[in-house]
């Protein structure tokens, strides 16, 4: 039995665990010594060793024409057949699509890949552009880093915490553990949020927002901070003066009337925030994907900077935090002036501009996709336009899996999952983390990065990267934010941290949409993360513990709703404007009356059938959260029995039993 450890593939926690591999058979153990999980990883990471070798992609396949049968084909043919695309159309229509389930030296090489070497500017942090865009772009405007300020170990030093659009009970068991201890020691917890999440189970103050509303809220406990002289921030940070006027149109009536219920609450959330001198902030994609989530993500890291708060995102897939530090985004323009003339000194003239990958693929503007480990077609919204977009292109699919999507896949290419590779990630801290191959890669699967120098070759160019520990040189040497990182400590198996201090902070505003209200008759949707799934549930809907503990795909009701509709499994039809789908009902305690709940892990029936193709004007992202939906049962619409978010939260347990 050979025992080593490695990063689990997940969420951006990057919690490191002990694989123990045994041939084919692989089990994945706690690592009590590890600074980030505490030795306590969820159950998803425990468990990804059962679905290691189950399913995967074992060698490069080609397909002649669309949807027709993928041969088995060597490397070499294989990468002769992408490079003859590539230099068959212009860079214009060639899209590159990063996912955070790559390393950093993955992601550094297919950035230089696409500017320097295809030359085209559409190079996108795929797994970004659909959830923490507007996350990063706000930290980026407000703190000048776009990631995290302050680490998991804060949450042990914060005096209060507030959890804005998260749910860590169920995104982040780990982070939730320590927000437990805190909470133990007597730190008060004002959660904020529009759906009445596990996490507000453990608040002392819950604040249950009408979607859109978080801004007025946000900004309105500003106001009292800075009417209360409760504020570190000093006046001379720019954009104060504007940002005071801002202020001025967010008093008390506005702030309850975005409120669902118990407007007392929001005496209780300002006291905690004016008497807190050690506050900490963490967001999550209840703010990103709602329909004001720039605005929300612009108050929250405001009041953050007027309190001197830390700030926490955890993100999503594990190094997603990592592709986008490494210039993951049309034409490098994440990056600052200074270091993309570095890197054009050293890889010659980057063009500039480009498009997202949402804009690309439901603009169906791309001749040919390069994608690393993805799965649009279950997760961008109309699938039909995704889909369509696909058979129009030239796709080339680098993955660990088949999915819905590597079928319209004209070249497959096998690559490792995380636990199999070299390199390095950055988590949702700004933590970087070694990598080590735990496990030998699956079939001939290849890394990234060597797929990239490889077609390089062919295409005439020379990337000259022989290791991933030559690409870890230079991403020391070229990416902003880390030039401090100690190569030897990273040798040696020791994290190493990114740069985290807010730096050139400023006040700014943004666009407020205001308060979301249904329309007679309409519900309000909102996609969820399953307890035992992880996103797409690609990995763990293949290990069968998982699979059997979370039943089948189901429309989450409010209880009470449940009840008085009579709807207790009865199968419903829930209509947007983009399409419908149809699952039994299932009452839920964390869903407030007038809204349905769905997960996005469940398989089958695609919630992104329901999602209209509408993005974010200022990231790009689609919005996910808080859709208008019609509810069905027989051909009968039903109507919501009482208006949005109405009714005393009732004292329930995660399973839905009253007490």
């Amino acid at each position: 039995m050979q025992a080593r450890n490695s990063i689990c593939p997940y969420c951006g926690m990057s919690c490191r665990l002990i694989f123990e591999s045994s041939g084919e058979r692989i089990s994945a153990l706690p690592d009590p010594s590890d600074p980030v999980s505490g030795g306590s990883p969820c159950i998803r990471g425990l468990t990804v060793g059962k679905a290691m070798r189950v399913g995967r992609l074992r060698e490069p396949m080609i397909r002649r024409e669309k949807r027709g049968r993928a041969e088995a084909v060597g490397w070499r043919t294989a990468l002769e057949a992408v490079a003859r695309e590539l230099r068959d159309h212009e860079p214009e229509g060639i899209h590159v699509a990063i996912t955070g389930k790559v390393t950093n030296e993955d992601a550094f090489a297919l950035v230089r890949f696409a500017l320097a070497v295809i030359g085209t500017p559409n190079v996108d942090n795929a797994s970004a552009r659909v959830c923490h865009s507007s996350t990063v772009g706000a930290m980026r405007e407000i703190l000048g880093v776009p990631a995290s300020t302050g680490t998991l170990d804060d949450l042990g030093r914060v005096d209060l915490l507030l959890l804005a659009g998260t749910n860590p009970a169920v995104d982040y068991p780990p982070m939730y553990s320590r927000i437990s201890r805190a909470r133990a020691r007597g730190t008060p917890l004002i959660y904020l949020g529009s759906i009445n999440a596990e996490t507000a189970r453990s608040a002392d103050v819950v604040l249950l927002v009408r979607p859109g509303g978080e801004t007025a809220v946000l900004n309105y406990v500003a106001r009292e901070v800075l009417e209360s002289g409760g504020t570190q921030s000093p006046i001379q940070v720019p954009g104060f003066d504007s940002y005071i006027r801002w202020l001025s149109g967010y008093d008390r009536a506005r702030a309850e009337a975005a409120l669902m219920e118990r407007p007392g609450e929001l005496r209780r959330a300002v006291e905690l925030v004016v008497g807190s001198s050690r506050m900490g902030v963490a967001s999550g994609m209840g703010l990103a994907h709602g329909p004001g989530g720039c605005a929300a993500l612009t108050a929250l890291y405001d009041l953050a900077l007027l309190k001197g708060a830390i700030v926490l995102t955890m993100r999503g897939l594990v190094n997603v935090q990592g592709v986008g530090d490494m210039g993951a985004c049309p034409g490098m323009g994440c990056w600052d002036e200074y270091h993309r003339s570095a890197a054009e000194e050293r890889w010659g003239q980057l063009p500039r501009g480009g498009m997202t990958f949402t804009d690309a693929v439901l603009g169906g503007r791309s001749e040919v996709i390069v994608m690393t480990d993805m799965n649009p077609l279950h997760s961008m919204p109309s699938p039909r336009v995704v889909e369509r977009a696909l058979e129009d292109a030239f796709v080339v699919c680098m993955c660990s899996y088949p999915n819905e999507t590597s079928a319209l896949a004209d070249v497959l290419l096998p690559v490792p999952m995380l636990p199999e590779r070299s390199g390095t990630v950055t988590n949702g801290e700004r933590r970087v983390r070694p990598v080590h191959p735990a496990i030998p890669p699956y079939g001939s699967s290849r890394q990234e990065w060597e797929i990239a120098v490889a077609l390089s070759r062919i295409l005439g160019h020379d990337m000259e990267y022989s290791s991933a520990m030559d690409i870890t040189r230079e991403i020391v040497e070229l990416v902003p934010g880390y030039g401090d990182i100690d190569l030897n400590a990273l040798l040696n198996g020791l994290d190493q941290w990114a740069e985290k201090s807010p730096r050139d902070v400023r006040f700014s505003v943004a666009e407020d949409p205001g308060p979301l209200n249904a329309a007679p008759g309409e519900w309000l949707l909102v996609d969820l993360r399953s307890p035992q799934h992880f996103l797409g549930g690609e990995v763990t809907w293949r290990i069968r513990s998982l699979a059997r503990a979370s039943g089948g795909p189901a429309v989450l009701m409010n209880l009470r709703d449940v009840e008085e509709l009579g709807l207790g499994g009865t199968t419903v039809k829930v209509c947007s404007d983009a399409g419908c789908i149809e699952a039994p009902a299932r009452g839920s305690a964390i869903i407030p009356r007038g809204f349905l709940g769905y997960y996005l892990s469940n398989r089958g029936i695609r919630y992104n059938d329901l999602v209209p193709p509408e993005l974010s004007k200022c990231s790009r992202t689609p919005r996910y959260k808080y859709i208008p939906v019609r509810l069905y049962v027989g051909g009968e619409q039903l109507d919501p029995p009482a208006p949005l978010g109405a009714t005393t939260v009732e004292v329930v347990d995660i399973d839905g039993d009253r007490f």
